[in-house]
């Protein structure tokens, strides 16, 4: 069965905040959640790159969803958290963003394809969107996120 069209018939998802806008990441993509870590910052690296992490011996580039979307960032925000991500394609990496929810279930029946009405920054993750209760959560496409993080390469 192929992840990337959702045909299972329930998902559990861990939901997480960047601004005001709530997100969801399929929970078999990700490793952990930690808290801010130390950085090493890499010259000339691109905006959204905010560093290098050791995470128990794991050196992991850490990414900025806020930078991605180009949300503006608060100053005062210290509180924010880094999800670790596992990819097949490409090494792990860290993604930060301002808080996490709970890990959720929910069933393909609520997953929707993305509205035209959404922001054009959310449109450029989104691979849908999946109402809970009195919110709607973006489900964050974890490669268009990386490909979003890197400068553009075109010839």
């Amino acid at each position: 069965m192929p992840d990337s069209d959702m045909v299972q018939t329930r998902s559990r998802l861990l939901t997480c905040r960047v601004a005001e806008q709530w997100l969801a990441l399929p929970v078999q993509q990700l490793s952990e959640v930690v808290t801010p870590q130390m950085k090493t910052v890499i010259p000339l690296a691109p905006d959204a790159v905010n560093g290098l992490i050791n995470l128990r011996g794991r050196i992991l580039t850490e990414l900025d969803l806020r930078k991605i979307l180009h949300i503006d960032i608060d100053a005062e925000q210290t509180n924010y958290r880094t999800i670790i991500i596992e990819t097949d394609a490409v090494e792990n990496f860290g993604l930060t963003v301002d808080a996490v929810g709970e890990v959720i279930e929910m069933d393909a029946g609520a997953f929707e394809r993305t509205p035209e009405s959404l922001e054009e920054n959310w449109k450029c993750v989104c691979r849908g969107v999946l109402k809970e209760h009195k919110r709607i959560l973006i489900l964050l496409d974890i490669k268009k996120v990386i490909d979003m993080s890197m400068p553009e390469q075109q010839n």
